[in-house]
C-alpha cells in the first residue's frame, strides 16, 4: 500500500511507521500536495494539511487516517461521498491527551512563576523576584471537558486547586466522564460565565472546528477574572485573535500560554508576542510516549483496511457503509 505522510523531515513518526508497517510503501508529501498524493496513495495522513473536496477528486484513497485526534481540516462529507473512510486516534491512552496536559500544566507554572523574567533576573546576577502565585489554593475553569481536559483536572486536584469544567451539556452530556477524579463544579457551557469569573486560570481544551469557532470572545475574556491567565492547548480558532490581543492590551488578562495558533507556523515578531505570551510550536502532543501510542494506533488501522476489516474510530462509517 501507499501511504502518504502530508509532512516533511518528520522522521520520528515516519520511522515508527515504517517499524510498524515493514512491507508498505511510507512516502512523505509537503502539506501543500495533498492533491498529488491523493491520487497515488491508498492510505493519506494529513498531520496538518487540509484535505478538501478539490483534493479528493479522482483521488484513490480508500481511508484519511490522522495522526491525533484532529479532524477539523478534512472535509469529512467530501471523503463520505468518496466513500472514502475517515478516522483518528483517540487522544487517552495514547499518550496524547497526557502530553498536552502535561504542556498546559507547564504553561501555568510558567505564567504563575514567571519564569522567562525570573530567566533573565537570574542572568542579571538579581535574587528573590520576581514573586510568583501559587497554584495551590488557586483556581481553574477548563473550557472542554473530553480527554485532555480531565487528564488536565486529575494533575491539578494533586495541585490542590478548585477547578470548575465546562462542557457543552454539563455533568448531563453524552460523553462518559472520569468519575475517579471529580471536579469541584461541572456547568454547562451556557452558563461559562459562573466558571470563569472567579478562575484564576482558564485552560481552552475544545475541539477545533465551526461550533467552537471563535468560541473565546470579547464577550469572554470581558467575563474573565481580571489578572487571569488564559492557555489554549485546542485549536487556534477557538480564541478570537482581536478579543486576545484587547485582552492582553487592556491587561484584562495578565498573560497567556499558547500552543496552537490563528496560522501555523507562527509570526513570532506579530503584535500580540508583545505582551505576556508563552509560546510553543504546536507541541502539546510531541513527546516519545504520545508518538509512539499514536503510531502503533494508526498501523493497527491500516493492517485493518488491508485485511479488508472496517478501521476502528471512524467519524464517517455510517456514510461511508450506509449503517442506519
Amino acid at each position: 500500500m501507499h501511504i502518504a505522510l502530508c509532512i516533511r523531515d518528520y522522521t520520528k513518526i515516519r520511522n515508527i511507521l515504517e517499524q510498524e508497517l515493514p512491507d508498505e510503501e511510507i512516502v512523505e508529501y509537503s502539506p501543500t500536495q495533498v492533491s498529488d498524493a491523493a491520487k497515488r496513495a491508498d492510505v493519506l495522513i494529513p498531520i496538518v494539511a487540509p484535505v478538501t473536496a478539490i483534493d479528493l477528486k479522482g483521488s484513490k484513497i480508500k481511508l484519511i487516517q490522522q495522526f491525533g485526534a484532529g479532524l477539523d481540516s478534512v472535509d469529512i462529507d467530501a471523503a463520505s461521498e468518496a466513500k472514502i473512510y475517515v478516522a483518528n486516534v483517540p487522544t487517552l491512552g495514547t499518550g496524547n491527551a497526557e502530553s498536552v496536559a502535561e504542556l498546559a500544566i507547564a504553561f501555568m507554572i510558567s505564567l504563575a512563576r514567571h519564569l522567562p523574567l525570573a530567566t533573565t533576573r537570574f542572568k542579571e546576577g538579581k535574587f528573590g523576584a520576581p514573586i510568583g502565585q501559587s497554584l495551590w489554593q488557586s483556581s481553574a475553569a477548563i473550557l472542554g471537558y473530553g480527554s485532555i481536559g480531565q487528564e488536565i483536572n486529575r494533575r491539578l486536584q494533586s495541585f490542590g486547586m478548585d477547578v470548575t469544567a465546562i462542557s457543552k451539556h454539563g455533568p448531563d452530556g453524552p460523553r462518559e466522564r472520569d468519575a475517579t477524579v471529580p471536579v469541584q463544579k461541572h456547568i454547562p457551557l451556557n452558563q461559562f460565565q459562573e466558571g470563569i469569573k472567579n478562575a484564576d486560570f482558564v485552560i481552552v481544551t475544545t475541539p477545533g472546528g465551526p461550533d467552537n469557532n471563535g468560541l473565546v470572545d470579547s464577550n469572554f475574556i470581558s467575563k474573565m477574572k481580571k489578572g487571569s491567565y488564559l492557555v489554549n492547548v485546542a485549536r487556534g480558532s477557538v480564541v478570537e485573535y482581536q478579543a486576545l490581543l484587547a485582552g492582553l492590551d487592556s491587561q484584562q488578562l495578565a498573560g497567556a500560554g499558547l500552543d496552537v495558533f490563528w496560522q501555523e507556523p507562527f509570526d513570532p515578531s506579530d503584535p500580540i508576542m508583545n505582551y505576556n505570551v508563552i509560546a510553543t510550536p504546536h507541541i502539546g502532543g510531541a513527546t516519545d510516549r504520545s508518538l509512539r501510542g499514536i503510531g502503533g494506533s494508526v498501523a493497527a488501522n491500516i493492517k485493518l483496511l488491508k485485511m479488508g476489516t472496517t478501521p476502528l474510530n471512524c467519524a464517517n462509517l455510517d456514510k461511508v457503509i450506509g449503517v442506519d
